[in-house]
């Protein structure tokens, strides 16, 4: 049987160095969990949790919608602003004191195709890469982690809202970086926790952005955050416009949806289609093939982004004061972020604040 005591060990409440809030089961309620960690490898730093945010991948996790977990108890939890309490004797660039930020990745080997040309997020070598599962996530206080996967808190960016840039800054930076470019018309699908940042990272980047939405509601917003014009997707002649004369020449889609075909349909020939959201893998993913073919056009995936991505992404979100929009929780309201979570109606992203409401019940 693996042993996963590396993470931590449970323990009564009163032995506990972190506290977590997390799933026992997989579709379970989130409870209170207690662990005692063990001690710190030469190259990880314990943190003490500042802020957490909620990520639709924590949910997913939890409804095991992306495949079973390894291990319960599951404390989720990828995106996280800590200070670090005390360092491993072999981690370099990091001290007690400092203000940090940890993302939804922990380890890669360094070595591989993929590691070697600053692909690191795509290793494959290394087992539980992850920053949770089996490890314990970011709905917790304290937390060992992998000094190599650790960034400083650029100054300009406030701690309060620095959380969500880890997962959802830096899943839409990199596809906008890697496939867009100045003047190009850009479609964001889904203004939500992934697209309100791909919106705003898209106009600073200079790109025309049309945001693409089922729900009208959104329009002003979307125009506030950097938009130049609006599509309602459940608007069959305002989508038609889209599919035929006001194409696109890159779309990102960040929305839960598996039906894609007329999304790939707004794209120009030649042009370039990005999946950054990962629906349930229990329902198959629909495009015309056609489509795809006869305009030869580029499908292409993102996940997340490489430690060189999240120090770009972190720089540019300085440099243009790129921020995320945030609904802030106490400790002991977690689960009730997570209930909106799992509904899709944050605006735009939950982030809790673990250390100054943290309530010993």
């Amino acid at each position: 049987m693996q042993d996963y005591s590396f993470r931590g060990v449970p323990c009564p409440k009163e032995e506990a160095t972190t506290r977590c809030w997390g799933v026992t089961e997989a579709k379970g309620n989130l409870r209170r969990l207690y662990f005692k960690l063990q001690p710190l490898m030469d190259h990880e730093v314990r943190l003490k949790v500042l802020y957490c945010g909620l990520c639709h991948t924590d949910y997913s996790k939890v409804e095991e919608e992306l495949g079973k977990n390894y291990l319960y108890p599951l404390v989720p939890g990828h995106e996280v602003v800590g200070e670090v309490e005390i360092a491993g004797p072999l981690v370099k660039g990091f001290k007690p004191g400092d203000i940090v930020t940890y993302g939804p990745f922990r380890d890669c080997c360094g070595c591989c195709e993929f590691c070697t040309k600053g692909k690191d997020h795509l290793c494959e070598e290394v087992p539980y890469k992850s920053t949770n599962d089996p490890h314990i996530g970011g709905f917790s206080t304290h937390m060992n982690v992998n000094s190599k996967f650790l960034f400083h808190l650029p100054s300009k960016i406030p701690a309060s809202r620095a959380a969500p840039i880890m997962c959802a800054g830096v899943s839409v930076f990199a596809p906008l970086k890697k496939w867009g470019s100045p003047g190009l018309r850009c479609g964001i699908v889904g203004i939500g926790g992934l697209g309100h940042m791909a919106v705003q990272i898209a106009n600073k980047m200079g790109m025309k952005v049309v945001a693409i939405s089922t729900n009208r509601g959104k329009e002003k917003e979307a125009l506030h955050l950097g938009a130049q014009e609006f599509v309602c997707s459940s608007d069959e002649p305002d989508m038609k416009r889209l599919m035929t004369r006001d194409k696109l020449d890159l779309v990102v889609n960040t929305a839960y949806v598996n039906d894609l075909t007329n999304y790939i349909a707004a794209v120009k020939p030649g042009g370039c289609f990005v999946q950054t959201a990962a629906p349930s893998i229990s329902k198959p993913v629909l495009f015309s093939n056609l489509d795809l073919v006869a305009g030869e056009k580029i499908l292409a995936g993102s996940l997340a982004g490489s430690r060189i991505a999240v120090q770009e992404t972190l720089k540019f979100c300085e440099n243009f004061e790129v921020f995320p929009v945030v609904q802030t929780f106490t400790w002991s309201e977690l689960p009730k972020a997570y209930k909106i979570l799992g509904e899709g109606t944050s605006r735009y992203r939950c982030v809790v604040d673990v250390a100054a409401t943290f309530e010993d019940l």
